[in-house]
């Protein structure tokens, strides 16, 4: 299991004492499937199919493509 992630900031100054950054992230950003395991039931109509994702929770590898922004003020 792998996913590729990037990330990019860029940081603006306003004054002496304070600058801004504006900062993106991306996670899985090739958006790259993770497939669970075949079925190995061998009473089930879909018998060695793949019916699930690794993940299926809203956070973490195997998740679709996401992607986040966020603007801090520092001083």
């Amino acid at each position: 299991m792998w996913q590729s992630d990037f990330g990019l900031a860029k940081r603006i100054p306003l004054t002496e004492l304070a600058q801004l950054q504006f900062r993106g992230e991306f996670f899985n950003i090739l958006n790259r499937a993770q497939y669970g395991q075949r079925l190995s039931d061998l009473s089930a109509s879909n018998f060695g199919q793949i019916v699930a994702t690794v993940n299926v929770g809203p956070v973490g590898t195997g998740t679709p493509r996401q992607a986040q922004f966020m603007l801090r003020l520092e001083f």
